[in-house]
């Protein structure tokens, strides 16, 4: 053998650890190329002596597309090659007066670098044989602080894993389930609502709420990164974690496939449920079954060149609730596709396009239960549609070997439509026994129709100068939310009983109703704008420094089109540092420092700053008729939160106010310890610096009024002959960091000129916004026999503070931005303590275990402790801000507004999560899979997940309401409200030739 003829061939061992061990080792995985969806693969070529080899040809090529790409190592030796298409490759090394090396089925997956060092023999005649030293393959990224997790299809098809973004992100440390009131997943000690997420590069979160990711055919994805720490400056707008998705694209191979999937109702167990007495009752006459399929087709249009995928993904899920006299059947008819082609024009130059649906339909017919407790009348019928388009387009192109370009230009539209139910009738709800009772025939509360669209693009830019990987980029995003809410009939009657000390002064045992009238018509927008710059430097051989900054700009608009919002300003530094510990590319020590940023969420542009209308008219209540309506007596109290017109822009947020962010502060430790085994442990501590919350400063600007007009001979041209009576019985928010002082335009003397109010922290009476996480993440995987791979993690965290974030789990409040949090001074009373995430101790562990070649079993399981328990109550007179309130207003709106919703119980003081918690929860989720290989004819997979294998019923939330707004005690405090979901099955069957 001679010159490039030669050729040294390396064949690792291929074991099911080679899945075990990347987990651990790709928890520290680069962010490099990872908003686009796409890999790198990065080396050091070296002669025999260490020396380094500059110049050598570096040849890859995809085994499935068949596309090539070329680059030199530099003078240093090193050579990286970013926006590659995730697959299986063939590298090759070529170097005149060397032996040519060349390695096959190198993966490179989504959001990893994986290095490739080798070190090269020189030719020599008398050589007879080609000697195997000196190369290396690596996971473990010495060269950056980002923790990651990358899971591919095939891995999640071997488990018993729910195919969503939460169930695959709940794999990783550090991530918990928010509560069964809005689900989701929490990163970080974050909110369910603070995360970000993408598929190609787009971004794919809920466009309203940011709860999650918008409904995707996930047969459609190949892989799905986890970051929850260290992320790097390419990412913004959010500042808990980051779920990437890349999906399937064509091969030069023609395949197709289908898949059948039932959960069928006959292999579920019944839901349960506490009764009023304390006893536990399953709800055997309920019904649920889903019944998903897909087809897809992918292969290449033109070999090497061209490449198509597509996907068809009906799915049907049914569902039949029972109530004590009605009954309602439901159905959600999904129709998503999804396409995606690939044009690799030339060697240097790439275009992407993708193009995905979710549109469906949802259909709810309400009955009345007959005297055998089947279907009698219909009551109500409700239609309505749901869903939208999504679509980006995506250019790579190698400008030279070290410069590489990215551009993406993507849209998504989601919209719903509900104008049905009974529109006439008015909903009834009556808590005056101490719990709920649905009166009356009405099916829905209101009408809907709201249409929500993203238009997003974004450009990088990558270069490798010398020692330093330069990576910069602009990104802009666009959201339009539009809505409109209706109530049917009057609105909604809520009926109580008063409890002794109440807040309308009503003797104990007077009946009232609540009626609420609220409705919204708006146009709203956010713009989000951000620049970035990032370097990693390898300052030695084993030592790389990760420094980078994004600078953001948020603004979001009234229903008027007014900006209300405009903040820029922020800079939010990344640095990182690495060590590889050996030298050798088998471990490091790594630290990470980095702020994040939080936009102001587009619902607070609907709960805020549009045409909304909100009241409350409180009356007595004589009697209530039969079909549930309210015969009404003399009325108590009322008042109006909003009176339908869009607030100015001006009075909405303070001038004084900036940015929510929060800091990370991570240090861990990454050790492969062979070709089987990994181990990791991470300590993190995230602290939110500075919160926006919508308040209301009545009392301020009472104060500020008494401070700056003269009592007697005060008149605002509005009927009130008193300074100290102004703000009395009105609803006056605004947006801003709890704990400072405001500025704001209003015309408070009603001259027709606003004047400028400034209201200082202590008049405003509010507490700094805290929150904490500090957790320690222990991590290891790897193949206890060469059939049997597991992954396990095992965490200790703390969550404290007075805000869970942009949502409130403990009164299920789905409405980021606009949580009663904050909203008075007295309702932050006792308000500091654990946190509804807390789950001080967390352990995952999963695998799967080859029984044969064909056959394997796959296992998920989780322990983990208790949620912190509250108490709310009604806030008494006499203690904490209320004493001040009244002195200030005669009255105190935590109280008399808001009823139960502070943290005190019987009069006194019950912290924020000083009641206990529930109990410890733990679970088991198993499958088998058995795939029949027909050779020719193709392969058939028959798998059965069962979810809950026994049926653990733990308890995932208490009744936390301590007492009524009336004040009468709730007999249900305590009580169990929410379980795990009770064991169910998913069998499918799939046909892959």
């Amino acid at each position: 053998m001679s010159g490039s003829n030669a050729l040294k061939r390396f064949t690792p061992r291929k074991t099911l650890a080679a899945i075990a061990v990347g987990s651990v080792l790709m928890m520290s995985a680069p962010g490099v190329m990872a908003a686009d969806g796409l890999g790198v693969l990065k080396g050091h070529i070296t002669n025999q002596t260490g020396s380094d080899i500059g110049n050598a040809k570096v040849v890859i090529k995809h085994e499935s597309k068949g596309i090539v790409k070329e680059t030199t190592t530099g003078v240093n030796g090193v050579f990286s090659l970013k926006g590659l298409p995730i697959g299986q490759y063939t590298v090759t090394i070529i170097k005149d007066g060397f032996y040519q090396v060349q390695e096959q089925h190198i993966a490179i997956t989504l959001g990893n670098a994986l290095t490739f060092d080798v070190s090269l023999d020189p030719e020599n005649s008398n050589v007879e044989r080609i000697s195997v030293s000196g190369a290396r393959i690596s996971r473990v990224d010495t060269s950056s602080t980002t923790t990651s997790q990358v899971i591919s299809i095939e891995e999640l098809n071997q488990l018993p894993v729910e195919l969503d973004s939460t169930a695959i992100a709940l794999l990783t440390p550090g991530a918990v389930a928010g509560d069964d009131g809005f689900g989701g997943v929490a990163i970080g000690g974050s909110s369910v609502a603070e995360n970000g997420y993408y598929l190609n590069g787009l971004n794919i979160t809920d466009l309203r709420k940011g709860m999650g990711d918008i409904d995707l055919p996930w047969e459609a994805i190949a892989q799905t990164e986890v970051q929850t720490g260290g992320v790097s400056a390419e990412y913004g707008r959010f500042i808990g974690g980051v779920v990437n998705l890349v999906s399937k694209s064509g091969d030069n191979e023609w395949k197709f496939g289908a898949k059948a999937e039932v959960a069928p109702d006959a292999l579920a167990e019944p839901s349960i449920r506490m009764k009023d007495d304390g006893s536990i009752e399953e709800i055997s006459d309920g019904y649920w079954q889903e019944t998903e399929y897909n087809m897809w087709a992918s292969g290449a249009l033109i070999e090497d060149k061209l490449f198509f995928y597509g996907l068809w993904n009906p799915n049907e899920e049914e569902e039949t609730v029972y109530g004590e006299n009605t009954l309602r059947d439901k159905e959600w008819d999904t129709n998503r596709w999804f396409t995606k082609v690939d044009w690799f024009m030339h060697e240097d130059h790439s275009l992407g396009v993708m193009a995905f649906s979710n549109e469906g339909d949802y259909t709810s017919t309400q009955y009345n239960r007959d005297e055998d407790g089947g279907r009698g009348d219909a009551i109500g019928l409700t239609e309505s549609t749901y869903g939208g388009i999504g679509w980006n387009a995506q250019y790579t192109g190698y400008l030279t070997d070290d410069i590489t370009l990215t551009a993406m230009y993507g849209e998504i539209t989601q919209s719903t439509k509900d104008n049905s139910g009974t529109l006439d009738q008015s909903t009834y709800e009556d808590y005056r026994s101490g719990s709920y009772e649905r009166l009356g025939d009405w099916v829905g509360y209101g009408s809907s129709e709201a249409e929500d669209k993203r238009i997003t693009y974004r450009i990088d830019l990558d270069w490798v100068v010398g020692d330093h990987t330069l990576r910069a980029g602009y990104d802009y995003e666009r959201l339009e939310i539009a809505d409109i809410y209706t109530p049917h009939g009057d609105g909604w009657y809520e009926y109580y009983s008063a409890g002794a000390d109440n807040s309308y002064g009503l003797a104990e045992g007077t009946e009232y109703a609540d009626l609420r009238i609220w409705g919204k018509n708006s146009e709203t927008e956010n713009v989000h704008t951000a620049l970035y710059i990032s370097d990693t430097w390898a300052v030695t051989d084993t030592v790389t420094i990760n420094a980078g900054v994004r600078y953001s700009e948020f603004s979001n608009t009234t229903g008027s089109g007014d900006k209300y919002v405009d903040l820029d300003g922020q800079f939010a530094p990344r640095l990182g540092a690495t060590w590889d510990v050996l030298g050798d590319g088998s471990s490091k020590v790594y630290a990470s420092y980095g702020r994040y940023f939080q936009p102001v969420s587009p619902n607070t542009n609907l709960r805020m700053a549009s045409a909304a209308y909100d009241s409350h008219i409180v009356s007595l209540l004589e009697s209530v008729n039969a079909d549930g309506s309210p015969v009404l007596g003399s009325e108590i109290d009322r008042r109006v939160v909003a009176d339908g017109s869009v607030p100015d822009a001006d009075q909405l947020f303070n001038n004084k106010a900036g940015s929510m962010y929060s800091d990370e502060f991570a240090l861990g430790y990454q050790q492969q310890l062979n070709d089987d085994w990994a181990v990791g442990i991470r300590g993190v501590y995230r602290d939110l610096k500075q919160s926006i919350e919508d308040v209301s400063f009545n009392y301020g600007m009472n104060q500020w009024i008494k401070d700056n007009y003269d009592a007697n001979t005060w008149h605002a041209g509005n009927g009130e002959t008193s300074a100290e009576d102004y703000f009395v019985g009105g609803w006056f928010p605004t947006l801003t960091n709890p704990g400072i002082g405001t500025e704001l335009y209003y015309d408070v003397d009603g001259d027709g000129v606003k004047e400028t109010v400034n209201v200082s922290s202590e008049q405003m009476g509010f507490p700094d916004a805290t929150r904490t996480y500090k957790a320690v993440e222990l991590s290891f995987s790897g193949n206890v026999t060469e059939d049997f791979t597991i992954n396990g993690s095992y965490t200790w965290s703390k969550s404290e503070g007075n805000t869970e974030g942009l949502v409130r789990s403990d009164n299920e409040q789905a409405d980021p931005g606009w949580t009663t949090s904050f909203d008075y001074p007295e309702l932050m009373d006792n308000g500091e303590g654990y946190l509804p995430n807390d789950r001080r101790h967390n352990f995952k562990l999963y695998g799967v275990y080859n029984i044969t070649e064909d056959l394997s079993v796959g296992f998920n399981s989780y322990l983990q402790s208790g949620r912190p328990i509250n108490a709310f109550g009604v806030h008494p007179e006499d203690q904490g801000y209320c004493v001040e309130a009244i002195e200030i207003v005669g009255r105190c709106y935590g109280r008399d507004w808001y009823g139960a919703s502070s943290f005190y119980a019987d009069g006194e003081a019950a912290p924020r999560g000083s009641m206990g918690r529930t109990d410890w929860v733990y679970n088991v989720d198993l499958n088998l899979s058995y795939t029949l290989d027909m050779k020719t004819a193709g392969l058939l997979n028959f798998k059965l997940n069962v979810y809950n294998l026994f049926n653990f019923d733990g308890v995932t939330g208490v009744d936390e309401q301590y007492e009524f707004d009336s004040g009468a005690k709730n007999v249900r405090y305590g009580y169990p409200d929410s379980f795990q979901t009770p064991r169910y099955v998913r069998a499918s069957v799939r046909y892959d030739f």
